[in-house]
């Protein structure tokens, strides 16, 4: 960047300044006497540029505007390397109003930025350095010349390792962050251990709930199939017992019928046979003759016929009645099984009641009678069922008990499954809260795990950084102690070739006549501003070979300030020969050597307000 021309109006001591037609090369003096104005041209610089100066506070830049005015404004004319000329105008009025413009000067009407923010960010990309760089490389304010922090911006950017530190920042802000999550992770996997065991969610007790679930279940089964069996056996037993009364009296009566019908068999079957087999026996051929002549007038051979087919008719009828008694005797051994059935199904339910869980018997705490009591009963209730002497209401009324006992354990039963599961329910619940622990558990864990392998990818890239940086501040040191070594003979005419810097920064110069390092403090200070002012130099050809890559101009405000006349001749012959990148050096001085020629001088005075009588429109378009 060449400074081309610098316009400023009410700005610090000036009511109105203009520099025009400024050198590109060579050195441009600003001479005068205190409070003459000299280093207010260096601020009206430093203003245009990034809206501050290093004399004034960021929070109180109304103090560059000149007492009793109301409004400051700079114009900046300069090129860069596309030869192109910019013009920079700003403008501040005491209530802080800041305007700010960058535009090319030959298309005015088509700014390039408008406002203080975009104005920043446009001009540090066309120029490669910020406020900071500058101020710590192309602009020596008046104070004493020190060198730059080695942790400044400006160093970063000058060494390349201004982006590394921007990454590493970035890691180690991300770093932060994964650890204080690893942290949070840790309270959380904690706080989870502390719910599952809190919970105390027990596998083994889900599957007693659902055996003993199951268990009810079928002993409800049981009882349901024992309850309807007992009301079929129960139902057919009566229905048997009511027709084996009749059957009773029925086969009273068949088996008189079957005697009579066997006695007139074997009545019809004799007569037939003596008449068809003996038929001239006086006696049967008497008992014929008075048959045929007073009881039946028929022959002989129909009465035979006759008699044959009674006697079978009576046979028929016998095997008919034993058939019927034999269906007879089946039903009452139906019967008895049927009673034995009825016996067994109720011995049963006397085993099932004295088999019940305690907690389903209708009276648990009731003293039940021994085993071989309710046997001796069962066995005597059997004798009676079996021999048909039990009667209809008395297997009602044992059936109606032992069926109301049944509807109670069923109900005790159907309580118990609600309160099962209910327990069952709750339990799964658990299982699901267990569950969602578990897995929220082990998803944190790999998390931790994760973020663990991220951290430790996080430290590995910061110390990789760190070596980086090393390397690379080293080399910047290296290859800034070569262009100090370079320029310092040309300050102190060959007295001192040599410097020594330090990762700090700290400076030890050879000393020739020595013959040995000397240390900062063991120089003079003429001597030490020498030093120090080949360093600044040195940092801002570092700055150029770095980021800016173009010719440069820079602004010295009293660097020969306790330099005897010899030093400061010496300097000014030396400056222009420092670098081929800094052809446009601005220095400030109370008075240069007479003889001295530059490009171009600036005397200032005490009481002068306006440097040139010209006015220009852009000001009053500000």
């Amino acid at each position: 960047m060449i400074i081309q021309g610098l316009t400023a109006e009410n700005f610090l001591k000036y009511r109105h300044l203009k520099l025009n037609n400024l050198p590109t090369h060579g050195i441009i003096a600003i001479s005068g006497s205190n409070e003459s104005g000299k280093s207010s041209i260096g601020e009206a610089i430093c203003f245009a540029l990034f809206g501050r100066t290093f004399a004034v506070k960021p929070n109180e830049t109304r103090k560059l505007i000149r007492w009793g005015e109301n409004r400051c404004a700079v114009i900046l004319e300069f090129n860069l390397k596309d030869d192109i000329c910019y013009q920079l105008s700003r403008s501040l009025d005491r209530d802080n109003n800041h305007t700010a413009r960058l535009y090319r000067t030959n298309d005015p009407d088509n700014p390039i930025a408008r406002g203080i923010i975009p104005v920043n960010t446009a001009l540090e990309g066309l120029l490669g350095y910020n406020f900071g760089a500058f101020i710590d490389s192309f602009y020596l304010a008046q104070r004493e010349i020190t060198a730059p922090k080695p942790q400044g911006n400006a160093i970063h950017i000058m060494a390349g390792i201004a982006p590394l530190i921007k990454c590493r920042q970035e890691l180690q802000a991300e770093l932060e962050q994964n650890k204080l999550t690893q942290k949070e992770l840790t309270i959380r996997i904690a706080d989870t251990d502390k719910q599952v065991a809190n919970l105390a969610f027990n596998e083994q007790q889900t599957h007693i709930l659902t055996t003993d679930q199951n268990d009810l279940a079928n002993r409800e089964k049981n009882f349901k199939d024992n309850k309807q069996y007992l009301k079929d056996i129960a139902t057919d037993y009566q229905q048997r017992i009511t027709k084996q009364q009749r059957d009773k009296t029925n086969k009273h009566w068949m088996i008189r019928l079957q005697l009579v019908a066997l006695l007139l068999a074997i009545i019809s079957f004799g007569t037939w046979f003596a008449l068809s087999f003996y038929p001239k026996q006086p006696i049967i051929a008497n008992i014929i003759t008075n048959i045929i002549a007073n009881i039946v007038p028929i022959e002989i051979i129909v009465l035979t016929q006759w008699l044959l087919y009674s006697s079978l008719v009576n046979i028929l009828i016998i095997i008919l009645i034993w058939i019927y008694i034999f269906v007879l005797n089946r039903r009452k051994k139906a019967l008895r099984d049927a009673g034995n059935q009825l016996a067994d199904i109720l011995a049963v339910l006397d085993e099932l009641d004295i088999g019940l869980p305690r907690n389903l018997q209708l009276n648990p705490d009731k003293i039940r009678p021994p085993k071989k009591t309710l046997a001796i009963k069962a066995h005597a209730l059997q004798q009676r069922l079996l021999k048909a002497q039990i009667t209809v209401p008395e297997i009602e009324d044992i059936v109606t008990k032992k069926t109301k006992w049944l509807d109670q354990v069923l109900q005790r039963i159907a309580w118990h499954q609600t309160e099962l599961h209910q327990k069952l329910l709750h339990e799964s619940e658990q299982r699901q809260i267990n569950d969602r622990l578990a897995s929220l558990n082990t998803a944190l864990q790999t998390e931790e795990r994760e973020l663990q392998e991220r951290i430790q990818v996080l430290i590995q890239a910061e110390e990789l950084l760190q070596g980086a940086m090393r390397h690379l501040s080293h080399k910047f040191n290296h290859h800034l102690r070569g262009l100090a070594s370079r320029t310092l003979p040309m300050f102190t005419e060959d007295r001192y070739q040599h410097l020594q810097i330090d990762e700090d920064l700290t400076i030890r110069a050879f000393s020739n006549e020595k013959r040995d390092f000397m240390e900062f403090d063991e120089v003079s200070s003429g001597t030490q501003r020498q030093m120090m002012l080949a360093l600044r130099l040195s940092l801002s050809q570092k700055l150029i070979d770095r980021v800016v890559c173009e010719n440069q101009f820079i602004f010295l405000d009293e660097p020969f300030a306790f330099f005897d006349a010899a030093r400061t001749r010496s300097a000014l012959t030396a400056l222009p020969r420092l670098s081929k990148d800094i052809i446009q050096i601005w220095v400030v001085a109370q008075q240069f050597p007479e003889d001295f020629e530059f490009a171009h001088t600036i005397q200032c005075h005490p009481d002068c307000t306006e440097y040139s009588d010209e006015t220009t429109s852009q000001l009053r378009a500000l």
